[in-house]
């Protein structure tokens, strides 16, 4: 575990986190307790020393005897633990419970410490009892009334220290329960920071890899979370990455040979006609495949270049009206060498003679332009190509529809990637960028484009632009 991993950052600060409440906790319990402790302490007490004012009367009436006054005296003393003082008017104790040894009666109290009472108020009182206690105690008086009239004070002395050893012990109880509480969460919290700070590591490790050209590292975490979640994205990146990697090699395998044939093949012609291995007679004709290489190699690298300008944002739209109609029959005549060399049919229908749209001329006429030279080249000898426009609400509908060799469903989901080429074999047909900017084209215009395509029953591309309401 490395100084400041994460794992240990989680471990340590939902440790503190946990002795920091069980502390809080434990403070507000214990203050909490002691207050209704002695709330109930002093409220037992006040009820007994009414209940030992009406066994006075019993006895001042001669109800009960003497030894059955002790006795009862006795039986409240041992019930909550205390020394009781029957006190008369002017402050001499003349009676006392026997449970302690020390003896009281006959000892007097002074006037001030009986006043209150003998107006008939309770008093509650915690201390030495004006020193005549060695250890604090908790005092309650209340007046002590005879037939009605009050004749003096009863005083009950309760311990402090036994009440406090009562509540310590408790305490001490909770402390425990605390550290056992604390133990499980050592154990859990260490359980949990390892499931949150093991994906984060491995993700980390699968980083390196990446960052080390290794795209086929994956990270491993089957929990619905949000860290699950993290992975899940981290292993659809590193794919899309190792994807585009996969495409970027074969890119740049596909240009350096799009570049070495023509280069190759334009170097052995000029030498040839200027060392006369090539016969002037014919020089013209290697002049017009040197013409057609170059050709081709001007228009990979207008490809490459259109690609740069779109991922860099140089992609500015001048949108004008127009009529889509006379562009796919421009862009149609653009192609019609090629058509007649390979006996191909082209169908064109158009909803209405006349339909005007707003877009950038010039780049929707690229997006023709790929679309219709796909076409041709996936179509077979004699085949059909199908141009056709259909307006729905305030959109137009371009269809280039071809029934050539089709496009497999594995295909489809990648043909709109930069460098993908669904036909590997044709080496000679592009870097496979034409679909990729087709569907940046489209896109800037916030416009949609699709296909509709299955094996050896052709492709259907289809594509929308907004119409011009009148």
């Amino acid at each position: 575990m490395t100084k400041n991993s994460l794992f240990k950052k989680l471990f340590i600060s939902n440790i503190i986190i946990i002795l920091i409440t069980l502390s809080i906790l434990s403070g507000m319990f214990y203050l909490m307790f002691q207050n209704y402790y002695f709330a109930d302490k002093e409220k037992i007490m006040l009820e007994e020393a009414q209940e030992i004012n009406a066994i006075l009367n019993e006895f001042a009436v001669g109800d009960i005897n003497i030894d059955k006054w002790n006795q009862e005296l006795d039986v409240v003393t041992r019930l909550i633990n205390a020394t009781v003082w029957i006190v008369d008017k002017e402050g001499l104790i003349y009676s006392q419970s026997h449970k302690h040894g020390k003896a009281w009666t006959g000892v007097s109290l002074s006037k001030d410490e009986i006043k209150s009472i003998l107006d008939g108020q309770f008093v509650v009182k915690k201390g030495y009892f004006g020193g005549r206690f060695n250890q604090p105690v908790l005092t309650v008086g209340v007046p002590l009334v005879i037939k009605g009239r009050i004749e003096g004070a009863i005083f009950m002395h309760a311990p402090l220290t036994e009440m406090n050893k009562t509540i310590i012990n408790i305490f001490l109880l909770m402390l425990l329960s605390g550290g056992v509480a604390l133990i499980i969460g050592f154990v859990l919290i260490s359980y949990t920071s390892s499931k949150i700070s093991q994906p984060l590591k491995e993700m980390s490790l699968a980083v390196q890899q990446l960052a080390k050209g290794n795209f086929s590292a994956r990270v491993q975490h089957r929990e619905e979370d949000e860290i699950g979640e993290l992975a899940k994205s981290f292993n659809v990146m590193a794919k899309e990455l190792e994807q585009l990697e996969d495409m970027r090699k074969d890119f740049v395998a596909n240009v350096s040979h799009e570049l070495r044939s023509p280069l190759t093949s334009i170097q052995g012609y000029i030498d040839g006609i200027l060392d006369g291995t090539i016969p002037v007679e014919k020089a013209c004709d290697y002049l017009k495949i040197v013409q057609k290489e170059t050709r081709r190699m001007s228009r990979l690298i207008d490809d490459f270049l259109e690609m740069t300008k779109l991922e860099s944002g140089q992609f500015p739209l001048h949108k004008t009206e127009f009529d889509i109609n006379e562009l796919i029959r421009l862009a149609v005549i653009k192609f019609e060498k090629r058509i007649v060399e390979k006996d191909l049919t082209v169908k064109v229908d158009f909803e209405e003679d006349r339909r005007i749209v707003i877009a950038d001329k010039d780049k929707i006429e690229q997006v023709l332009s790929n679309l219709i030279d796909n076409a041709i080249k996936f179509s077979k000898e004699k085949g059909i190509i199908h141009i056709f426009t259909e307006t729905k609400d305030d959109k137009v509908f371009i269809t280039i529809k071809d029934n050539g060799i089709g496009i497999s469903p594995e295909d489809q989901e990648h043909i709109w990637d930069r460098f993908y080429k669904a036909d590997k074999s044709r080496g000679k047909d592009g870097a496979g960028l034409g679909l990729y900017i087709v569907k940046r084209i489209i896109n800037a215009h916030n416009e949609e484009i699709w296909v509709e395509s299955k094996i050896g029953r052709g492709a259907a591309f289809t594509f929308t632009l907004p119409v011009k309401k009148f």
